[in-house]
């Protein structure tokens, strides 16, 4: 899903974060936002009942449990969708989300997810607004619904999306340019983050914003929709944190502007993310090199 989005500022007294850029396409995060999923798209034969895998309801970025509302969640299982793949990018309407995508639809607790991709193997879904604690999870198709595979629902549980070697998709504040190690990517040169830059980290499953967006709608970017304190530790450093907010005509999706620390020596540091108490899991490589 690319677009053109409007920069919204976020101005400090050390730096002017931009909170509208727009994301590359990283190993998970491509499942979410990629355009390229929805190509060739080839029907089955029939319509064979869905079936959640039992770990199978998981977050968007780590694939660990946890349904965050408002959040990225990942559905695993077999025979989750009648066509090979397809995303909702021609199913938006007016910046509202579809319920459901050629047939498939997904429910969490007594609401319907909002539906982006869709394969046989994997669904990736915006969770509605449910409250906190265990919900049941379903998949309908033309073939059923499935089994109810129970999951939890937190208000917290963040998380990075990720490019190859679990590096932390992250981008430079100054120009929106990959801050990921060289050589991650063959055929393209690329420059790990450097003590002092600004960088944006890219994430799901921050938690309520100040003002509130209702899951379904692409985040409005008439303001800065704020996430609760978040704390960001580069190895055994604490990062400078700017601010963690919504990204602007995307849903679901967070961006975490943190500055490395200018001292910092070369090397592949363990990064994590807090908020509210909730940490993100750990595994995580944010690559420093001078």
């Amino acid at each position: 899903m690319k677009r053109n989005l409007t920069r919204v500022l976020l101005f400090t007294t050390a730096a002017a974060v931009v909170y509208g850029q727009t994301p590359a396409a990283p190993r998970s995060l491509i499942s979410i936002y990629g355009s390229k999923l929805g190509a060739d798209i080839a029907l089955t034969d029939s319509a064979p009942l869905p079936t959640i895998d039992a770990t199978g309801v998981v977050n968007g970025a780590s694939f660990q449990p946890g349904i965050v509302p408002g959040s990225w969640l990942t559905i695993k299982g077999t025979n989750l969708s009648p066509v090979a793949q397809d995303t909702w990018d021609k199913a938006i309407a007016n910046g509202s989300l579809p319920t459901s995508l050629d047939g498939v639809t997904v429910t969490v607790g007594s609401q319907q997810a909002f539906v982006q991709f869709v394969s046989p193997g994997q669904i990736n879904v915006q969770a509605p607004d449910v409250g906190t604690g265990p919900v049941p999870v379903t998949v309908t198709t033309a073939g059923g619904t499935s089994v109810a595979v129970t999951a939890n629902v937190v208000a917290q549980s963040p998380a990075f999306f990720l490019w190859p070697l679990n590096q932390a998709v992250a981008t430079r504040n100054s120009d929106a340019s990959f801050a990921v190690k060289d050589g991650t990517f063959p055929g393209s040169t690329t420059v790990a983050a450097k003590p002092g830059d600004v960088l944006i980290l890219w994430g799901t499953g921050f938690g309520p914003t100040t003002p509130p967006v209702a899951a379904g709608i692409q985040v409005p970017s008439d303001k800065i929709y704020s996430a609760s304190p978040v704390s960001v530790k580069i190895g055994t450093a604490d990062a400078q944190v700017f601010g963690a907010a919504l990204s602007p005509g995307f849903a679901g999706l967070y961006q975490v502007a943190i500055q490395v620390p200018a001292g910092m020596a070369d090397g592949d540091y363990p990064l994590t993310a807090t908020v509210s108490g909730a940490t993100s899991p750990d595994g995580v490589i944010l690559s420093v090199k001078k």
